[in-house]
């Protein structure tokens, strides 16, 4: 287990209290120090910091690429696609984007997907540029390298940044704590590992920058011509954030309540509603000519509070600076403000969001939406338990209530702002478990302020009982120096269990490598596949699967699909369900009415219990219950009784998932209507009784 890297973590966190001790001494002692050591106080402080932020940004690289181990693959589902479109704006230019031109046939056949309308451009856009530009350095790169190890590199470039900010908010030691806990952060490792080329690799960098930029913007002290410089930039990465990332209706929310919060304590400037302005203005021109989300951003309800913020300003800065009748100003302008927004929505102006951010939004419709069971079969949208936060943040949340005391203690407007961002991710990662993505940087940098406040007066009284008989202070330490050292010690050893969680988390294959089951080995049986898939499968003929596999198959099998991660097609989702559930002769007429196809795959994993192989739970077998349920929302007649009449809560005999089930784990069973042209290299297992477990890929087709 590589846990090298601790190490290095041990040396920022003796740089963060050296450092403590150099910014706590007097000038004399700093005098000291230049004549020991050879550099003045402030060039010291200097080098230690340099050497920390190296260090860091070591640390979140080196981590997120553990899986190298296992060989350099795109992690996850996701990744192929955006990797495929890619490839496609290299080869083809952007011109399509901007027309919305290209209908990719491989994927959900027989109609297709518009891409640009359906794929946020700004992942693919950036890994052309960086690949573009390592080309014309004369680098031999290839766009899937670029796209593997992106993940990473965007992770420490965020890691950097978020130290930025942090030395903002509370002194260069929050920025280098921030950008440690982020580096080792669990819940942001998961999704910045080696080959997870999704959104979020870029979305939280854009998330953190944007913050940074905006704020040195509302900067009091800094001229107007810097607040516009600033509102420009912190525009152009909002834009960005726009066309990656669909949480960017999170930040649509949260500025406007920042700036609802600022008029409510009294703290509006000027520069306020000029970098709201620039900001909002900007990034929305630049984002309507993606088709994704395009024009339909000014008539969503995620644009709304924009809208409101807007009113708000325009309001008090056109009226209430003038007349001076504020205390009537919140209530008779929220009033007005929501009666409108609510107004425009009933009367059908405003879009609805999409299910999955409503959900989030408002977990009582996991219940009551009737496309709930496509987001609650995505086990990252899952509510998150105390389990999970634990294991993503672990002692992390505790410093982070401590830093929006010292925060809520001073209240300035970054104060204010990290209070609100803190509380509202802290609900949205408890809403989905991926969310807790968006409070990991927040997180970070509150506990590390909260950290920071706390240690200074500790590291006070530990260097006044260490300095000489004549630089001894006057005042008598409020805090025994004793007391402090103990309670720094324990500090550090109750963040390390999480550090070497975060180690732990990252140490392990990708998802593909290891054939989409939590082991630490590689596995060929989906490579193997699809290869089979791409040698054998006729050219534009559909492989039927359930939607998890569809990018697999599509991209990485060279075939085409009916279904896949981006679940824009519902019915063609419970289609796929109702072919798997259904018996052979049902099966293979829907296969052929649907999608005209007679190749159907299927993923079962297998576990040996008593020398025999059981279901373990990994694949379709553990997966069915949501083909049911989706299924079941198109065709009623689709009854769970007549699926598990035994209630052994896996599909009966008779139906072709269960028959493909029984035939994995070697029990002889008869088909009627299909052939088995295809098993992955772990069936072996199964067939030569050897008591691993398995991850099998199995393909029939239909035979008349």
């Amino acid at each position: 287990m590589p846990y090298s890297n601790l190490h290095v973590t041990q040396i920022i966190y003796w740089g963060f209290l050296l450092n403590f001790k150099v910014d706590c001494s007097e000038e004399n002692h700093g005098m000291r120090l230049k004549d020991r050591i050879g550099f003045p106080k402030n060039v010291l402080t200097f080098l230690i910091h340099l050497v920390c932020l190296i260090l860091i940004l070591f640390i979140a690289f080196t981590v997120r690429i553990l899986p190298l181990k296992w060989g350099a693959y795109l992690n996850e589902f996701d990744p192929f696609w955006h990797w495929y479109v890619a490839k496609h704006i290299v080869e083809n230019g952007v011109d399509w984007i901007f027309k919305n031109s290209w209908v990719d046939l491989r994927t959900w056949f027989p109609y297709g997907r518009h891409v640009a309308s359906t794929t946020p451009m700004g992942l693919p856009l950036t890994a052309a540029v960086f690949y573009l530009t390592l080309k014309s350095l004369g680098l031999n790169v290839s766009l899937l390298n670029v796209a593997i190890y992106l993940p990473p590199f965007m992770a420490a470039v965020t890691c950097l940044t978020l130290y930025f900010w942090g030395r903002d908010v509370g002194g260069r030691e929050t920025g280098i704590l921030a950008g440690l806990f982020l580096a080792l952060n669990t819940a942001y490792i998961g999704r910045t590992t080696l080959g997870f080329f999704k959104h979020e690799s870029v979305g939280i960098f854009a998330i953190v920058l944007f913050s940074l930029l905006f704020f040195k913007a509302l900067n009091p002290e800094k001229p107007l011509k810097t607040t516009i410089l600033y509102s420009v930039f912190a525009g152009l990465t909002l834009a960005y954030l726009n066309i990656s990332w669909g949480a960017f209706y999170y930040m649509l929310g949260l500025i406007p309540l920042f700036v609802f919060l600022l008029l409510l304590t009294q703290k509006y400037t000027e520069k306020l509603f000029i970098t709201y302005t620039i900001v909002m203005v900007l990034s929305t021109i630049l984002t309507i000519p993606f088709p994704r989300p395009g024009y339909r951003l000014l008539t969503s309800m995620g644009f709304l509070p924009v809208v409101g913020g807007f009113l708000l300003l325009g309001v008090y800065e056109g009226l209430i600076k003038r007349f001076r009748f504020r205390f009537l100003f919140l209530p008779i302008t929220i009033t007005i403000i929501v009666v409108a927004l609510l107004g425009l929505y009933f009367a059908g102006i405003v879009s609805p969001l999409a299910t999955k951010i409503l959900t989030a939004m408002n977990p009582i419709l996991r219940r009551t939406s009737p496309l709930a069971p496509v987001v609650e079969s995505v086990a990252e949208h899952k509510m998150s338990t105390w389990a999970t936060f634990y294991r993503g943040f672990g002692v992390l949340p505790f410093f982070m209530v401590l830093g929006m005391y010292f925060a809520f203690k001073r209240r300035r407007p970054v104060d204010i702002y990290l209070i609100v961002f803190g509380l509202t991710s802290v609900y949205a990662a408890a809403s989905f478990i991926r969310l807790n993505l968006i409070l990991a940087p927040v997180a970070c940098l509150l506990a590390a302020y909260g950290i920071t406040e706390m240690v200074k007066p500790l590291t006070a009284a530990i260097k006044n009982s260490l300095a000489s008989s004549k630089e001894k202070r006057k005042t008598v330490p409020l805090i025994n120096p004793i007391i402090g050292l103990v309670f720094i010690v324990i500090l550090v050893l109750s963040i390390v269990p999480s550090f070497m969680e975060a180690v732990n988390s990252a140490y392990m294959p990708v998802t593909i490598a290891s054939a989409s089951v939590p082991i630490r080995e590689y596995r060929a049986d989906w490579f193997d596949a699809l290869k089979w898939i791409s040698k054998n499968v006729p050219v534009g003929t559909p492989v039927v699967c359930w939607w998890d596999y569809g990018y697999w198959v599509a991209i990485g099998g060279n075939s085409t699909t009916v279904a896949d991660n981006a679940t824009i097609n519902t019915t063609q989702i419970a289609n796929v369900g109702q072919v798997l559930l259904s018996n052979e002769t049902t099966a293979l007429k829907l296969s052929r009415k649907y999608f005209r196809s007679d190749y159907i795959l299927v993923f079962i994993t297998t576990f040996p219990v008593g020398g025999r192989h059981q279901p373990w739970g990994y694949g379709d077998e553990g997966k069915w219950i949501w083909m049911y349920r989706i299924a079941h929302l198109y065709h009623p007649n689709l009854k769970l009784e007549n699926i598990d009449k035994d209630r052994n809560r896996l599909p009966d005999k008779n139906t072709l998932l269960g028959k493909l089930i029984y035939w994995a784990c070697g029990i002889p069973v008869k088909f009627e209507k299909f052939k088995v042209v295809y098993a992955s290299p772990s069936h072996q297992y199964v067939l030569n009784g050897t008591v691993i477990p398995t991850t099998q890929v199995i393909i029939v087709k239909g035979i008349d």
